[in-house]
């Protein structure tokens, strides 16, 4: 009997795995996606123009509507394969997956007086990735000023053997030691989340769950997050690294704009 309840968790979908592991950390019913373009660089300045002139006050209204809650538009910083891989990332927060196709088709309600020819960015880029994911966690430093500190963004992409241990590890052990270096300014990191895949998942796509550390330039991002006082017990990472089925995916993102509708306790 034992082994057949194994066997059975081991087939559960991740999602559903999250909510018997971890329930107690997921923040809502809402959908979030990671999309992914190909911008060549002729058409990068007159793409980004179009996105945060026109996209960015459809969210807007969308997150008026209560459609939406998060729109960011980021830029891939170095990296591999620089002149075929995909060097865009648009992140949406949609409370309702099955509208959010139609939310797009209004940009030129908001925008009567210009041609969608002038808006529309599908001609300037190529989608290459779309991935689907529910939010589960989020910390971030006190009196954060998102306008000064909300600049660069490391996102890391796990494969994992085992969903609820990452997470547990995650959300009781890491995410409180972050927050508070970040109050105490033992870190240079401002934000720290995660989330759990929920689609795709196949063998060219192993990964189960991302992470973000968002720092306030490119420099901090790209030197060591925490002080020296900082102190971790002797085999603090080792649960977590044997827990890992293959190597990691982090890139390095600017962040061009983002868009956030309210807290609900605002």
């Amino acid at each position: 009997m034992t082994f057949k309840i194994i066997a059975i968790m081991k087939n559960l979908p991740r999602i559903l795995l999250i909510f018997l592991f971890c329930f107690q950390f997921v923040n809502s019913q809402e959908v979030t996606t990671h999309q992914y373009r190909r911008v060549e660089p002729e058409n990068m300045e007159e793409y980004l123009k179009r996105e945060t002139t026109y996209y960015s006050k459809l969210a807007e209204s969308e997150m008026s509507k209560g459609n939406l809650t998060y729109w960011a538009i980021l830029v891939k910083v170095g990296g591999e394969n620089i002149l075929n891989s995909p060097n865009i990332l648009i992140i949406n927060s949609f409370k309702n997956m099955d509208a959010s196709n139609s939310i797009w088709n209004g940009v030129q309600d908001l925008f009567p007086n210009v041609k969608m020819e002038n808006i529309e960015t599908n001609s300037l880029s190529t989608i290459t990735d779309f991935i689907y994911l529910r939010d589960i966690n989020r910390v971030e430093a006190k009196n954060l000023n998102p306008e000064n500190d909300l600049k660069y963004m490391h996102l890391i992409y796990h494969n994992i053997k085992n969903v609820g241990q990452h997470f547990k590890f995650e959300n009781d052990t890491w995410a409180p030691l972050t927050k508070k270096a970040m109050d105490q300014g033992i870190t240079t990191m401002k934000v720290w989340g995660n989330a759990i895949i929920v689609s795709p998942e196949s063998r060219d796509f192993p990964y189960s769950s991302v992470s973000y550390d968002i720092y306030p330039s490119m420099h901090e991002a790209l030197s060591e997050t925490f002080s020296d006082s900082m102190e971790f017990p002797e085999g603090f990472f080792d649960d977590l690294n044997d827990n890992y089925a293959g190597p990691r995916n982090s890139h390095l993102y600017r962040i061009v704009q983002v868009v956030s509708a309210p807290k609900e306790d605002e």
